[in-house]
């Protein structure tokens, strides 16, 4: 049975830990060995203290479990562009949880809680072009490609990035 609730600071480690495991096993060769294989799970604390330390309003931070284990975790920006709309800055499943739909109740549980104060905006996401998986997935919960860019990850690699968005927070909650 999986559990969804939001975070709070005492989730920053295993959130940090989840993370950087994450990278290390989806981004190895989009992101520089380097940054991955250095101490990324202490910059990671770093960050997800300082956001669940002292969260701003429209930031939600939810975290779905598994009894004890953190499965997964969604982090979401409320109208953090002008443009483009609240912005899912992380989605990240455990590989042990991964095909249980938990990435999908995350998304839309996201959407939820951006409807009912940002539902003029819409919403917005990055992934990675050569992540076919991840866009697949994205396009099947309703996200439409906007485009690609080319940006600069974390330690400093170069790669393309395809905007995924939806026109309303309402589309991402009602999503297949």
């Amino acid at each position: 049975m999986i559990g969804y609730r939001q975070a709070k600071p005492s989730d920053a480690e295993a959130i940090a830990s989840l993370h950087a495991r994450s990278w290390r096993e989806n981004y190895r060769g989009s992101f520089s060995d380097a940054f991955l294989d250095g101490d990324l799970l202490g910059e990671r604390l770093h960050v997800w203290r300082g956001r669940l330390d002292a969260p701003p309003d429209d930031q939600l931070v939810l975290v779905a479990e598994a009894g004890a284990d953190l499965a997964g975790f969604v982090c979401v920006y409320g109208a953090e562009d002008p443009e483009w709309g609240s912005f899912v800055d992380n989605l990240h499943v455990a590989a042990e949880y991964k095909r249980h739909g938990i990435a999908s109740s995350l998304m839309k549980r996201a959407g939820a809680w951006l409807d009912p104060s940002y539902a003029d905006a819409g919403v917005y996401l990055w992934v990675l072009e050569g992540n076919t998986s991840a866009r697949n997935f994205y396009e099947r919960l309703g996200a439409r490609n906007a485009g690609v860019s080319t940006t600069e990850t974390h330690g400093g690699a170069i790669v393309q990035s395809c905007r995924y968005t939806w026109s309303s927070a309402k589309l991402l909650r009602d999503a297949p």
